[in-house]
């Protein structure tokens, strides 16, 4: 079914919403949040394209578990879960969680919407990040068994932030979850303009208590950073999310507050794996070209952690397995040798937008480790990891980016992104993973033990480093604009945490 732009927005009412432009009711407060990372471009909606877009789903649905402010497992729509066997988990979901058109949500939802993720056919980019899933059954009503294909303790972790779509949504043929989704979430979809934004109303009757203080959301996708600042500060929105540190002093100067927390995403820096980025030497060689300290310095200031390995201090896993002492030019030169590669070597840096001064910090300090760089800009970050783009290019590429959001606070999310052998820079970018990194993985995966994790991150860690495949920078803060009139409550999900925000007291 195609809709153009203006029905699209127009017709959200149907399967039981409400029409968008309804008037609210008297008293009741409505919120703008004017943001990119958490919707990217608002051109899809679809909850099954990735968990990285966070905007609107976790406003329009349930999942499984939720973090709290100190960033534990807690329940959501699953009460109870329990290793049952090597690889069986069972998840105890509550009974009175209901879909927005009145009907119940009972574990046979859950297990459709893991199983339509894994199946190939649908094309879910959900597959990739709920791995090692295999399949889902529901028993009966409130009884959700998930399937895995190798052993592994980490999998309320890696399931948790799931959304809980509805079966029948999931089975009609036209494909409604995709753009008129019904939920089971605080909020319900009341309108949506693809590229522009999205609005949601507060349903009143979610079994989580107390009810949202805010009856509508808009939530407005606004790639540039200064005209989200300049939005907070005219008063169209009262929150202006992925705030850049040079601007964070005139959210100040403006009469609003800069509210930063700990982040859930990476800067990092892969490859296009064709040659010469096809040879570890290579890899090892820009890894110790660049000064990560003196990087994060110039680009973040203080709202940025160091990267010293995949995971930032607090998340499961974490292994400081890149010591500073690595920044090493003289070795990267000696590399680059011993490759049969003279300096120097002339490389393309694929730069979007929000990487630019990342891109010319690089740039200056590769060129003493033997590298010429030539910084390609790129009008989105989406374009960094076009395939149709990339099939074109016969000789490696250098990319830089913020992404990877670990929405499970765990190494799991890039060791299973990264370096696994159905891996997102396998599938996407060519990367032939070390033959040894399938068995670490799996061993770091099925320990339940935390101390035993650890000492199989460290593992895992010493032949990622030496593979080279990805350079961790930097662990970015969560940066926000807020105005006076909200209230943000602390917490360490890296994301908006919607049934939190309270308007705050004159």
């Amino acid at each position: 079914m195609h809709l153009s732009r203006r029905a699209l927005f127009l017709t959200a009412g149907a399967a039981g919403l409400s029409a968008p432009g309804f008037a609210l009711a008297q008293g009741a407060r409505a919120l703008t949040v004017s943001q990119f990372s958490e919707t990217r471009d608002l051109a899809s909606i679809d909850p099954m394209r990735s968990l990285d877009f966070t905007i609107p789903t976790s406003l329009i649905f349930d999942t499984l578990l939720e973090r709290d402010a100190a960033g534990h497992l807690v329940p959501s729509l699953a009460t109870a879960w329990a290793r049952i066997a090597p690889t069986v988990w069972r998840f105890t979901l509550r009974g009175d969680a209901r879909f927005h058109d009145g009907s119940p949500l009972t574990a046979a939802d859950a297990a459709a919407t893991v199983n339509f993720a894994m199946e190939p056919a649908n094309r879910s980019g959900l597959r990739l990040q709920i791995q090692p899933v295999a399949r889902a059954e529901a028993p009966d009503a409130t009884t959700l068994l998930l399937h895995t294909s190798l052993p592994t303790g980490l999998l309320p972790q890696i399931v948790g932030a799931l959304p809980v779509m509805q079966a029948a949504q999931l089975a009609a043929a036209d494909a409604p979850f995709r753009n008129r989704p019904v939920g089971s979430g605080p909020w319900r979809l009341a309108g949506w303009q693809p590229g522009e934004r999205v609005e949601m109303e507060a349903t009143g009757t979610h079994w989580r208590q107390p009810q949202p203080a805010f009856a509508r959301i808009t939530v407005r996708a606004v790639p540039e950073a200064s005209t989200r600042v300049a939005d907070l500060l005219s008063g169209g929105a009262q929150i202006a999310a992925d705030i850049p540190p040079g601007l964070a002093g005139r959210i100040a100067r403006g009469g609003a507050r800069v509210v930063a927390q700990p982040g859930a995403r990476t800067q990092y820096l892969s490859f296009w794996f064709r040659p010469p980025f096809d040879d570890a030497r290579v890899r090892r060689a820009v890894y110790h070209a660049i000064d990560r300290q003196a990087l994060a310095d110039a680009v973040w200031g203080d709202l940025a952690e160091v990267a010293t390995g995949a995971v930032a201090r607090g998340a499961g896993g974490y292994v400081a397995a890149y010591p500073f002492a690595d920044h090493d030019p003289d070795r990267a030169r000696a590399l680059l040798r011993e490759a049969g590669i003279a300096a120097p070597l002339a490389v393309d840096l694929d730069t979007p937008p929000a990487e630019m001064q990342a891109a010319q910090v690089l740039q200056s300090q590769m060129a003493r480790a033997g590298f010429t760089v030539r910084i390609n800009p790129l009008d989105s970050i989406g374009a960094v990891f076009d395939t149709r783009r990339l099939a074109g290019q016969a000789a490696g590429r250098i990319f830089i980016a913020t992404a990877l959001d670990n929405h499970v606070h765990d190494a799991v999310r890039p060791y299973t992104a990264f370096y696994a052998q159905a891996g997102f820079l396998k599938a996407a970018l060519g990367y032939s993973p070390d033959a040894r990194l399938a068995g670490l993985l799996a061993a770091y995966m099925a320990e339940e033990n935390e101390a035993a994790r650890d000492v199989a991150s460290a593992a895992l860690m010493a032949v990622a480093r030496e593979d080279a495949a990805a350079i961790y920078l930097a662990y970015p803060k969560a940066v926000y604009g807020v105005a006076n009139a909200v209230e943000m409550p602390p917490n360490t999900h890296g994301r908006l945490d919607f049934p939190t925000l309270r308007p705050r007291a004159a």
